[in-house]
C-alpha cells in the first residue's frame, strides 16, 4: 500500500513516519505542505491512503484531497486535525477524521476500516429496502447516474474484462458467458447478485441503452452506478459497439464538474460500464415536483454546468444536448452536470444554443421571477434571447456569474467555528501532548528525526522571512469610497500586510514544479507570450533571500512583492484561492467606516507614512529624518501607516493593484508610494498598462470567506 502523511508539523510528521515505515508491504512517503505532497505522490506512482492535516498554507487538505483525487481516483482519505472539525460536515462527510492529539495506534484503528471489507449484503427485504430507499433518492433513470471528483478510465479492476472490440481476439474462455444470457434476464433478477466485482443492490430505473443498477464496487467499497446494456441492442454489434464508444468517449472526460465513468467492459455476458453515483435529484425531478432552487443555489448550477458545458466546447467534445435531467443537485447543495460526452454526434450545438436552453432550465426552477435580484434576473433574461444584448459565450457567462456570487452567495460551510481562534492556544499545547504519546522505539527515528530538524532549523532559522500572511476581517456595512459616495459591502478578509517577495517566491516555485499548471492561473485575457516571472525577479530574490541590497536600500524576503505586473497579481492570488480586492474594498479596509483620507485621519502626517518625505534616489544611504524610508521598506515596518482596522501600508510604501473594473481599458492601482506626495486614500490611477510592473506598486488579496486559522 502507498500512503502519504502531510502535516506542517514537520516533528510530528517525523513521529508518524517512523510508527508507519515497519508496517510489512507498505510504502509510507511524508511531506509538510501540499506542493511536497503532490510531487510525492508523482514519485510514488499513484496513492493508496492519505493522511493529511486540514490547516495548511497555501493549499488546505480539502484542496489537497481534490488534487489528489483527480490523480488518483481510488485513493482513501483520512483527515487528522487539532481543529474542531464541526462545521466542515459537508467536506468531511465521506472521510474519516482523527483528533489530535492520538495515539498511532487509534490512526492504525482508522486505516484499518478505511480498507475493511465491505458488509455482505444479503438480498432480502428487511436489508435491501433501507439502501435501496437511500440510493433511490437520487432519482437515477439517466444512462448516468452519479456523483464524485473526476477519474480516468480503469478497464481491467473486474476479473479478466474483455471489451466487445477484443472478443474477436480473444481465447474462447476469456468470455466467461454468451451475451444471450443476458436475455432471459428480468430487470429485477439481478438484484443481490454479484457481476464480476459488483454487488447489485437495486434497480434505479431504464434508460435509452437499459437498465441502470445502484450497486457496491466490493473491492474498494464504492457505491456505483452500473448501466447494463439491454438483451436486444446487445445482440445487434452495431448497437453494442456504439454504447461502448460511448463509454469510453465519457471516460476521457475529466472536469470537477461532469460525473464520471470508472469503467467499462463485460461481465458474464452482460456489457456494462460503471459510472458515479449522486444522492440528491437532477433538474427535472425539480420541475416534476415543482420544487424550486433559491438564488445562491441557482448561481452554483449556473457556475458548475456553465465550466462543465464550456470543458466540452474547449475541448471539442461530442457531447448530447443539454436537458433538465442531466444536471443534479446532490443533497449538500453541490451541483453535477451528467457525462453527456458520446462518440459522435450529428448535433450542431453552439454555445449560443446551449446558453439558452440552460437559461430556459433555469427559469423553470428558480421560482417567481419577481423575487429573483435584478442581477440574475437579467442574466437569465439574457442567456435566453437573440440579438445585440444575447449572452452567447460562455466566457461571457462565465464572467456574469462571477459578478453576481459575491452579492448573493452567503459565506459557504467550508470554514472553521468561531470558537476555533480562541482554541489555538489549547491546540498547541495538544500538540506538545501528541507528540509525547507518539513517541516510539524506532531504530530509524532518531535518524529521520535529524534531517527532519536540521531542514526545520535551515528554513526557519537561516531564512530572514517572518510570518506575514495575517488576514484582516473587514465586516459588512456601509462605507464611504470615492468621492464621498456611500456603498454597502458584504464581508471579507484583506491582507494586513503587502504580499512580499518571500511569498510571491512560493507561487514560481510552484509554478515551476508544476509546468502544466501555469494556465490555471492565468486571466482570459492576458497576453499568450507572458509568464509570471517578473523583470529583474532573479536579481531582486536573490538579494532578498541574501539579505543584500538594491538602490541601496537593504532588502528581505519581507520586502513587498514589486515589479509584477497586474497579471501577476491576478494570477498568485487566483492560486491562492483568493482576489484582488476590488477599488472601493480597498478604500473600506484602508479608510474604515468613517471614511479617512489617511489611515489615521483626515490631515496629512508625513512622518507616519512612507511617501516621498525622504525619497532621494541620488542618496540611497541618506534616509533623512522625515518617515525614514528613501524607497520601500518590508511590509510590517510601516507602523503608523495603520487603518482603523489595523491594515498596514495601504496609504504609502507601495501603490498596489486592484480588481480590474468593468469596462475600463486598463486597470487600476491605489494609494500612494515611497515617490507620492499625495498619499490620500481616495487617489486611484487607471491608465498604467497591465503588462507593466514597477518598483512603486506591489498588491494585497482578498477572501470572502472566513481563512483557516494558522
Amino acid at each position: 500500500m502507498k500512503i502519504l502523511l502531510v502535516d506542517d508539523d514537520a516533528e510530528f510528521v517525523a513521529l508518524l513516519l517512523a510508527g508507519l515505515s515497519d508496517l510489512p508491504g507498505h510504502d509510507v512517503r511524508a511531506a509538510t505542505n501540499a506542493g511536497m505532497a503532490l510531487q510525492a505522490a508523482a514519485s510514488m506512482g499513484g496513492v493508496d491512503l492519505l493522511i493529511s492535516d486540514v490547516v495548511m498554507e497555501p493549499m488546505n487538505g480539502f484542496v489537497l484531497r481534490e488534487q489528489i483525487l483527480k490523480r488518483f481516483p481510488a485513493a482513501r482519505v483520512i483527515f487528522i486535525s487539532g481543529f474542531d472539525l464541526s462545521d466542515y460536515a459537508e467536506q468531511t462527510r465521506f472521510n474519516q477524521v482523527v483528533q489530535k492529539p492520538f495515539e498511532l495506534a487509534t490512526l492504525l484503528a482508522a486505516m484499518e476500516r478505511e480498507f475493511a471489507p465491505p458488509t455482505p449484503v444479503v438480498a432480502t427485504p428487511a436489508v435491501v429496502k433501507p439502501v435501496t430507499a437511500r440510493l433511490a433518492k437520487s432519482g437515477v433513470i439517466q444512462p448516468f447516474a452519479p456523483v464524485g471528483t473526476p477519474a480516468v478510465v480503469a478497464v481491467g479492476r473486474v476479473a479478466r474484462v474483455v471489451l466487445p472490440s477484443e472478443v474477436g481476439a480473444a481465447p474462447a474462455s476469456a468470455v466467461r458467458a454468451p451475451v444471450e444470457s443476458a436475455v432471459a434476464d428480468t430487470p429485477e433478477a439481478l438484484i443481490g447478485t454479484t457481476l464480476g466485482s459488483y454487488h447489485v443492490i437495486s434497480l434505479l430505473g431504464k434508460g435509452t441503452w437499459g437498465n441502470v443498477y445502484a450497486a457496491i464496487q466490493i473491492s474498494i467499497n464504492r457505491e456505483v452506478g452500473l448501466k447494463i446494456l439491454d438483451g436486444a441492442q446487445a445482440r445487434d454489434p452495431e448497437q453494442k459497439a456504439r454504447f461502448i464508444a460511448n463509454a469510453r468517449a465519457k471516460a476521457h472526460v475529466q472536469h470537477p464538474s461532469i460525473l464520471s465513468v470508472y469503467e467499462a467492459g463485460e461481465i458474464e455476458g452482460r456489457i456494462f460500464y460503471a459510472h458515479e453515483y449522486v444522492d440528491g435529484l437532477n433538474l427535472a425531478e425539480f420541475q416534476n415536483r415543482q420544487k424550486t432552487i433559491d438564488e445562491p443555489g441557482a448561481l452554483k448550477v449556473l457556475r458548475a454546468v456553465g465550466d462543465g458545458l464550456a470543458y466540452l466546447h474547449t475541448h471539442k467534445i461530442a457531447h448530447s444536448p443539454l436537458l433538465a435531467a442531466h444536471i443534479y443537485v446532490a443533497v449538500g447543495g453541490q451541483t453535477r452536470l451528467s457525462n453527456i460526452a458520446v462518440h459522435q454526434t450529428t448535433e450542431a450545438l453552439t454555445p449560443e444554443l446551449e446558453i439558452q436552453a440552460l437559461g430556459r432550465i433555469m427559469l423553470s426552477v428558480v421560482g417567481a421571477a419577481q423575487a429573483l435580484s435584478p442581477g440574475l434576473r437579467t442574466l437569465l433574461s439574457r442567456m435566453i434571447q437573440t440579438g445585440p444584448n444575447a449572452i452567447t459565450g460562455w466566457g461571457p457567462l462565465l464572467q456574469g456569474i462571477k459578478a453576481l456570487e459575491p452579492k448573493v452567495v452567503p459565506v459557504e460551510a467550508a470554514r472553521m467555528s468561531a470558537q476555533d481562534q480562541a482554541a489555538i492556544a489549547a491546540v498547541e499545547a495538544a500538540r506538545k501532548a501528541q507528540k509525547t504519546s507518539l513517541r516510539l522505539t524506532v531504530t530509524t527515528m532518531a535518524l529521520t528525526l535529524i534531517v527532519v530538524t536540521w531542514g526545520v532549523w535551515y528554513k526557519v532559522f537561516r531564512s530572514n522571512e517572518r510570518h506575514l500572511n495575517t488576514q484582516i476581517h473587514i465586516p459588512a456595512g456601509d462605507y464611504i469610497v470615492g468621492d464621498n459616495e456611500k456603498v454597502h459591502l458584504d464581508q471579507f478578509w484583506i491582507d494586513k500586510y503587502e504580499v512580499t517577495i518571500g511569498q510571491y517566491a512560493k507561487f514560481l516555485e510552484y509554478l515551476a514544479t508544476h509546468p502544466t499548471a501555469e494556465g490555471d492561473f492565468n486571466h482570459e485575457k492576458q497576453p499568450r507570450q507572458l509568464d509570471h516571472r517578473p523583470e529583474y525577479w532573479d536579481i531582486y530574490y536573490t538579494n532578498a533571500v541574501r539579505g543584500e541590497t538594491a538602490h541601496g536600500v537593504p532588502m528581505s524576503l519581507n520586502s513587498p512583492m514589486i515589479t509584477a505586473t497586474w497579471w501577476d497579481a491576478y494570477a498568485y492570488a487566483k492560486w491562492k484561492g483568493r482576489e484582488l480586492p476590488t477599488e472601493q474594498e480597498w478604500e473600506a479596509a484602508a479608510r474604515g467606516p468613517q471614511g479617512l483620507l489617511y489611515p489615521w485621519g483626515n490631515q496629512f502626517d508625513p512622518k507616519r507614512v512612507n511617501a516621498n518625505g525622504d525619497f532621494n534616489p541620488q542618496k540611497p544611504d541618506a534616509l533623512g529624518t522625515v518617515d525614514g524610508f528613501n524607497f520601500w521598506g518590508d511590509a510590517d515596518m510601516m507602523k503608523g501607516d495603520k487603518s482603523y482596522f489595523d491594515v498596514v501600508g495601504m496609504a504609502g510604501n507601495v501603490s498596489e493593484w486592484v480588481a480590474w473594473p468593468k469596462k475600463a481599458t486598463a486597470p487600476v492601482y491605489k494609494g500612494g508610494n515611497y515617490t507620492s506626495a499625495d498619499v490620500r486614500l481616495d487617489k486611484r490611477v487607471a491608465d498604467h498598462p497591465a503588462n507593466k510592473g514597477e518598483e512603486f506598486i506591489g498588491f494585497r488579496t482578498i477572501t470572502r470567506t472566513p481563512p483557516l486559522p494558522k
